[in-house]
């Protein structure tokens, strides 16, 4: 039996480990010239960043052990807060309570607080969208502030028309009481959330596919080899075709795909309510600028959160707060991402009108002095985020439905099963179909 591998991002090559490890027949077959997906780690002049503000969190022993088996000393454990942006004062993200008693008007912090003692009798059940999931947690005003519109921001939906299963564990078991209650001591400090503590490599996050991709060897991952079509008999996947027209035998297959790009390329072709079910889920793509600057540091946090409209971009990170080696003694550069979708102005402009609309806006509201710009660029992501609304949860279900009708198809990834995940799901999911599929 042998395994071949679409994509030879975080996902494929976390079944490309397990599968090495386990010493089982494999291929990789990666379009572009290079591994890591969207989590790649790119060159600007003396600078690094990474395409997106990855963070390694310890969520997971296995996968942990894992990436430090790999990276060795190369790994740092790193504690930086990210903050909000609002109304030109910076809030600790997550929200924590001396801060917003010193941040917010007394009239508006009461109404918080009354708020928050009621919630417990106000919600009950599990929360239908994320406009509930916000409010349960944080009440209606607090979630109105910061989290409400930041989300409708990033997402370009109304709040009550997204999942909640949108924010990932980002608010999870995350609210005002429980953050009142480690305080006083009455609850363990959930040091993943509030700290901002992290581990990251020191060379940049794409360090980990790099490494991955040693670990596996150049001769199990083909590079510039696009997949073009997945030949089936109905029950089972007989080949793949790549783009030179090679076709390829194969006994079983990972997909890591982006969902619509999967059934798209299927041979023969899917029936036709399954094509026209695909074409309604979105993707949320991202377009970075990225501007290095004449200064030792933008500023001291990981990331920082701006919900308000009249910024384009809702969210800056500065690779160099990560890591010193991100960066030349003292320059800097920050990463400004801008959520799109791949048929807007945004997304299709040319560089020089993004940039100048980032710049213009990040110099108009004083975040930094035209000056001490020394360069900039802007890098488009792809597929960035599924997007979970309201109308995505059946869909999603007849077409994955669909795809399990084949023995030796599996997905998995953020694009491929159009769920939230993040590097340390994604070996923890590898490690256990691999195990399945190889027992």
């Amino acid at each position: 039996m042998n395994l071949h591998v679409i994509g030879a991002g975080p996902a494929g090559l976390a079944m490309g480990y397990y599968a090495k490890k386990k010493k089982i027949p494999l291929q990789i077959f990666e379009a572009s010239d290079s591994v890591g997906g969207n989590c790649k780690t790119l060159e600007f002049g003396n600078y690094k960043f990474d395409t997106g503000a990855h963070r390694f969190h310890n969520k997971n022993k296995e996968a942990t052990s894992v990436v430090k088996s790999l990276l060795k000393d190369e790994l740092l454990k790193v504690n930086v807060p990210s903050k909000i942006y609002s109304k030109n004062k910076m809030i600790n993200f997550p929200l924590e309570l001396p801060n917003l008693i010193s941040s917010l008007d007394k009239s508006i912090l009461l109404k918080v607080v009354i708020e928050n003692l009621l919630n417990p009798f106000s919600y009950s059940g599990a929360p239908k969208n994320f406009r509930d999931l916000a409010y349960n947690n944080y009440g209606k005003t607090l979630s109105e502030l910061f989290l409400i519109n930041y989300t409708e921001k990033l997402w370009g939906k109304a709040a009550h028309l997204l999942e909640a299963d949108i924010a990932g564990n980002r608010l999870k078991n995350l609210n005002l009481i429980s953050i009142l209650k480690s305080m006083v001591g009455l609850q363990k400090k959930d040091s993943e959330h509030l700290d901002g503590s992290f581990y990251y490599p020191k060379n940049g996050y794409g360090s980990i596919f790099e490494a991955m991709k040693k670990y596996i060897g150049k001769d199990h991952i083909k590079l510039k080899s696009k997949v073009t079509a997945i030949h089936h008999d109905g029950n089972s996947i007989s080949g793949i075709s790549l783009d030179n027209n090679q076709l390829i035998n194969t006994s079983n297959v990972i997909s890591t795909l982006p969902l619509n790009i999967l059934i798209d390329i299927l041979r023969p072709l899917p029936p036709k309510n399954i094509i026209d079910d695909v074409k309604k889920l979105q993707f949320r793509f991202i377009r970075l600028g990225v501007i290095s600057l004449n200064m030792e540091y933008f500023s001291s946090n990981a990331s920082i959160y701006f919900p308000e409209k009249k910024f384009p971009f809702t969210r800056i990170y500065e690779p160099k707060n990560r890591s010193k080696m991100m960066a030349p003694k003292n320059k800097t550069c920050i990463v400004v991402e801008v959520p799109c979708e791949a048929n807007d102005s945004i997304y299709n402009c040319n560089n020089d009108e993004f940039l100048s609309l980032i710049k213009f806006s990040l110099i108009n509201n004083g975040l930094i002095n035209k000056k001490n710009i020394i360069n900039s660029t802007s890098i488009k992501i792809p597929y960035a985020y599924p997007l979970l609304d309201k109308n995505s949860k059946n869909i999603l279900e007849k077409v994955q439905n669909f795809v399990k009708s084949f023995d030796n198809l599996c997905l998995i990834g953020r694009s491929a099963e159009f769920k939230y995940l993040h590097t340390h799901d994604l070996l923890f999911q590898a490690k256990c179909k691999i195990s399945q599929l190889f027992n």
